[in-house]
């Protein structure tokens, strides 16, 4: 059976500390209307999806989400501590470009976008690894993002 998503976005989290970070809510809720086939009578569900991933871009949002696969930018350091695998952007203070923040869910293709204050300097994602360094898709701790 077919489905198509319909989105239905409820951020889980708490306001930020300070009014220059910005984190990604911690699930996503995804409400799925399924397409039945003659005869079948379809029922929707919510399905609830633990935060995965975050990917960030440059450029107009509006564009870059209508492309079939925005242009992520590349970290400015990458550092491996034990288990963890740390991720890190740093944006000058004169950023001309806007920069803008996906929030990606296990188990779903539905994300969160939002732009990034132009006060926002650094974004860092910290994720658990293997004992090889591979990034696990199912961690036993979520990652941690934080964007100030």
């Amino acid at each position: 059976m077919l489905r198509t998503l319909t989105l239905l976005t409820i951020l889980v989290t708490a306001a930020p500390a300070l009014a220059n970070e910005v984190r990604c809510p911690a699930s996503l809720t995804v409400q799925a209307q399924p397409e039945a086939p003659g005869g079948w009578s379809p029922y929707p569900a919510k399905d609830q999806h633990a935060f995965a991933g975050v990917t960030l871009v440059e450029g107009d949002r509006a564009a870059q989400m209508a492309a079939p696969a925005p242009t992520a930018l590349e970290p400015d350091r990458n550092l491996r501590r034990g288990r963890s695998d740390i991720r890190q952007w740093d944006f000058p203070a004169a950023r001309r470009d806007n920069v803008f923040l996906i929030c990606r869910y296990a188990g779903t293709q539905a994300t969160l976008a939002i732009d990034l204050p132009r006060t926002v300097r650094r974004c860092q994602i910290t994720e658990e690894t293997d004992a090889r360094g591979i990034v696990l898709d199912r961690p036993a701790t979520p990652p941690q993002f934080l964007c100030r």
